[in-house]
């Protein structure tokens, strides 16, 4: 039972919040069997409450498939969930049969000093933020984001601003932190994986006088129509956080998060047709966002792979 305390009587204190939970994890009880499938999601959430106290993090509830867990330093946090995705993806990516993975959502803010954090706001905004999260996906609160050195800072990009409470019509600006990039496997300690054998150095986007890079050093930028995006693009077409690009082992993929879906053109002649999906670019071309009809121009975005 949940006992709420006065607020005038509890002191607080800050912290950042992970609230995690495994996805797809009714379809895997069907396709694998109910002993299989606990099995799995025991050892998937022993994971993620290991990889908690090893950032000296603290796993404080488990409802179901959800963990929550609190860190005194957002760094902490942000570094566990990183962690977390990756040892997933090298268990079992590349397993059908037990392809399991996890949404984050983290943030940061006044917990109670005593009593119960399962009711508090920050608690109830992390457990939003992972609610909004893809499979494989962390997002985090613009408020955790600030509290963040350089190196994540760098790897994450903005998603979007989210009406979270319905009531107060209250709206928390929500990005995403990318872990599958060389610069946060060099941040942990690890070798870097192996660059593909046609990995180039950077990727760079160039709209109507705006240009954006992406390499090691930023591995991701967004594109769209919100100032908030490293390319604007100011379109009716276009969506606010339209596209990503992400860097990675000496390669670039853009991610379609739209509505009305890009058309990418290489140099050679191809064209290759993307909506809410990912698309590695090679050598240069144009992406013409929003899907534009005929009569309309002004909306290719020059890339160039060097």
């Amino acid at each position: 039972m949940i006992k709420l305390m006065a607020d005038d009587a509890q002191s607080t204190t800050s912290k950042a919040v992970m609230s995690a939970d495994i996805v797809g994890s009714t379809a895997l009880y069907e396709a694998i069997g109910d002993d299989r499938a606990q099995a799995l999601v025991t050892e998937c959430l022993d994971t993620l409450k290991q990889y908690c106290v090893e950032h000296n993090g603290e796993a404080i509830a488990e409802v179901g498939d959800q963990v929550i867990a609190i860190f005194d330093d957002p760094t902490d946090a942000a570094s566990a969930a990183s962690e977390i995705h990756v040892e997933l993806f090298e268990q079992y990516g590349n397993d059908d049969d037990r392809r399991i993975s996890m949404r984050i959502g983290l943030h940061y803010g006044e917990i109670p000093a005593e009593g119960d954090v399962l009711v508090s706001e920050t608690t109830k905004i992390a457990t939003w933020a992972a609610s909004n999260a893809k499979a494989e996906q962390t997002l985090a609160t613009r408020y955790l984001i600030d509290q963040l050195p350089r190196i994540f800072r760098a790897v994450s990009r903005y998603v979007d601003d989210e009406t979270w409470n319905f009531v107060s019509v209250e709206h928390v600006e929500l990005y995403e932190i990318i872990w599958d990039v060389e610069s946060i496997t060099a941040y942990s300690g690890e070798q870097p994986p192996a660059r593909d054998v046609n990995a180039y150095d950077s990727c760079v986007f160039e709209y109507e006088g705006q240009s954006a890079i992406v390499n090691v050093a930023q591995p991701v930028i967004s594109i769209g129509r919100n100032d908030e995006n490293d390319l604007v693009v100011k379109k009716d077409l276009i969506s606010r956080q339209h596209l990503s690009a992400q860097f990675s082992r000496g390669r670039c993929t853009i991610t379609d998060n739209s509505t009305n879906g890009s058309l990418v053109r290489l140099e050679s002649g191809e064209s290759f047709e993307i909506k809410r999906e990912s698309f590695r670019l090679s050598e240069s071309g144009e992406i013409i966002p929003g899907a534009p009809g005929e009569s309309e121009s002004g909306y290719a975005i020059k890339f160039r792979c060097e």
